[in-house]
C-alpha cells in the first residue's frame, strides 16, 4: 500500500461486508461469501478454497477486508453443495453458523497485555450465531473491535466482564458456562433506534 493511502480512513470499507453465503449475479453463477472463524484459517481449508475455486469457480479467490473469502463463478447448483463442505471444514458458510458475529483480539499468548486466551474461550462459550456480534477482547483496550451495537466480552483481572452498548451486564465471570449463558442472553438483546 503506498504511504499516501495507509493514513486515508476514506479508502476503507465502511460498514459490515457481504453476509456469509452464496450471492446471485445477473449471468446466472453465484459466488459463495466465506469466513473464518475468528479471522483463522487452516492450510486444509486453504486447499479446499483453493480447489474449489479452481474446479467448480472461476479460479480466482477474492479476500475481503472482513476476515472473509470470496469465491467467484460457482455454478448456481454447486453453490449450495460447496457451502456444505466448506461448513463441514468448519468455515463460515451462512448465518446459521455459531461462529457468525463472533471475533477477538489475539489475546494469550499472542499479546503480552491480555489477561485471557479469549479466543480459547470464545470457542468454550460458543453458542447459537444469531442476534448481536460478539466480541472478546483479552483486556480494557479492546483492540480490533467493530463499530456499532455488539456485545463485548472483556477480560479483567478476575474473568470477564460483559456488556452491551457500554452498559455492563455482568462483571467477573469465570466459569465457561457461566459466561457462555450470559454472552447468549446478551447477544438476543433487541436493537435500539
Amino acid at each position: 500500500i503506498p504511504a499516501a493511502a495507509r493514513d486515508r480512513a476514506d479508502l476503507l470499507p465502511s460498514g459490515a461486508g457481504p453476509g456469509p453465503g452464496a450471492v446471485r449475479s445477473p449471468d446466472g453463477r453465484a459466488a459463495l461469501c466465506v469466513a473464518a472463524p475468528l479471522g483463522l484459517i487452516t492450510s486444509a481449508q486453504w486447499r479446499l478454497l483453493t480447489d474449489t475455486a479452481l474446479h467448480d469457480g472461476s479460479g480466482e479467490l477474492r479476500l475481503t477486508p472482513w476476515r472473509g473469502v470470496v469465491l467467484p463463478g460457482l455454478g448456481p447448483d454447486t453453490a449450495a453443495v460447496k457451502a456444505a463442505e466448506l461448513a463441514a471444514a468448519g468455515l463460515i458458510t451462512g448465518p446459521d453458523s455459531p461462529w457468525h458475529g463472533v471475533g477477538a483480539c489475539i489475546g494469550r499468548p499472542g499479546c503480552a497485555k491480555s489477561l485471557a486466551d479469549v479466543r480459547a474461550d470464545a470457542a468454550l462459550a460458543i453458542g447459537p450465531g444469531h442476534g448481536l456480534p460478539v466480541y472478546w477482547s483479552g483486556c480494557a483496550r479492546r483492540c480490533g473491535h467493530p463499530q456499532g451495537d455488539r456485545v463485548d466480552v472483556v477480560a479483567t483481572d478476575n474473568g470477564y466482564e460483559v456488556s452491551v452498548r457500554g452498559e455492563r451486564l455482568r462483571d467477573t465471570m469465570n466459569d465457561p458456562s457461566e459466561f457462555a449463558a450470559t454472552v447468549a442472553e446478551a447477544r438476543t438483546t433487541p436493537l435500539t433506534q
